[in-house]
């Protein structure tokens, strides 16, 4: 070989690795594997309760062969709770798995259907993958299932009475974390916007899912007692318009009653792009919360309306169509969440322009025996 081609073969091997490289280091975080996806014990935190769910809700059409269409909003939760005292009268220690799925129809109606069993905590790695990039959720009876990543999309297959869901979702945005300490110790891990495809079946029609967009979150309550014994409640929300996606979580301590709220934040999204445009926490978010409701069978009130403004942001939620999710146990460990859809006029006003949208809105308070409406 000749020194003109020796040279040659050396810019052509640069060049090569130059085009293998480039990919990585221009973004190399899009690759790589991220193992807050998958489950976790207690003892990985090294606390006496832990929580942790996926969640998943979406906004579609459904379009049948023979050319009937209804819109939805509906939301689905894989769950499971880990403590040394979760156990059974020979002193196994079990784990607590709940999953649990709500559907909104375009007429105002909605239902809801929530599971639970225990199960001995030696054998949770048979439903629940620990410590991997990807979930991978199997309910003991092998018909809902929710499995996957942000990288690859993620599958729910979920049979449950008479529904069958078969959907995808791909995640379009940046993965956004809320984090806190107190007054309730979680973290949350969110791709607040997405596309979803596949089919639900209702009734024994199938329907193809189009036009359909989503939020999925996995957040993690741990604690040393059952996490709703250390809160008031929570209120949440995510907002979808032309352009944008807000995402808020505000939780009470027990101190703050009902409307107050010790842990705020809200992220806004551009949801074309993926890019988180602001963030806001504390003081500067004001909430108003108005039109209370007093749910005399829960000895609770909620709120419609829920107002949360910053200098430059303003986002407006109304509870519309309201599923009251009521898990309480033994020795208050508890809790009632009113789980809302609103199809439209959710508000996102931010730097002067105003956008109309969807939105799935929670306002949760705990089962602490000693709380009381207001009057």
């Amino acid at each position: 070989m000749n020194k003109t081609s020796k040279i040659m073969l050396g810019l052509t091997l640069l060049l090569v690795v130059v085009i293998c490289i480039e990919p990585v280091s221009a973004d190399s975080s899009a690759n790589m594997a991220d193992f807050t996806e998958g489950g976790h014990l207690e003892t990985d935190y090294n606390v006496d309760f832990m929580a942790e769910w996926w969640y998943l809700n979406g906004r579609a059409t459904l379009a049948s062969s023979e050319g009937e269409e209804d819109d939805i909003g509906f939301f689905v939760t894989l769950a499971h709770q880990e403590s040394p005292i979760i156990v059974n009268l020979n002193g196994t220690q079990r784990s607590h798995l709940v999953t649990f799925y709500g559907l909104y129809f375009d007429n105002g109606t909605a239902t809801f259907n929530c599971t639970e069993t225990y199960i001995p905590q030696t054998t949770v790695g048979k439903y629940i993958a620990l410590h991997t990039p990807y979930v991978d959720y199997v309910y003991p009876d092998g018909v809902k299932r929710f499995n996957g990543s942000a990288l690859s999309g993620y599958n729910l297959n979920y049979t449950s009475d008479d529904i069958a869901m078969d959907l995808i979702f791909r995640p379009e945005v940046e993965e956004t974390i809320d984090q806190a300490e107190h007054p309730l110790n979680f973290t949350t891990y969110e791709y607040s916007y997405g596309t979803i495809n596949g089919s639900i079946r209702l009734d024994g029609k199938r329907y193809n899912v189009t036009d359909a967009v989503g939020y999925m979150d996995h957040r993690i309550p741990i604690g040393s007692r059952p996490w709703p014994m250390d809160m008031h409640g929570w209120s949440w929300f995510d907002v979808t318009t032309e352009n944008y996606q807000a995402v808020a979580y505000a939780v009470r301590g027990l101190n703050d009653g009902y409307d107050s709220y010790s842990y705020k934040h809200m992220t806004l999204l551009d949801k074309h792009n993926g890019t988180v445009l602001a963030e806001y926490s504390a003081d500067e978010i004001t909430i108003t919360e108005t039109d209370w409701i007093n749910e005399s069978v829960f000895n609770r009130k909620r709120p419609v309306k829920v107002v949360f403004s910053t200098p430059d942001l303003n986002v407006t939620v109304n509870a519309e169509s309201v599923i009251d999710f009521d898990l309480i146990h033994p020795a208050n460990m508890g809790f009632v969440n009113f789980m809302a859809f609103q199809p439209d006029d959710a508000v996102i006003q931010y730097n002067g322009s105003i956008e109309a949208g969807s939105a799935f809105y929670e306002y949760f308070v705990s089962d602490m025996g000693v709380i009381t409406p207001p009057a």
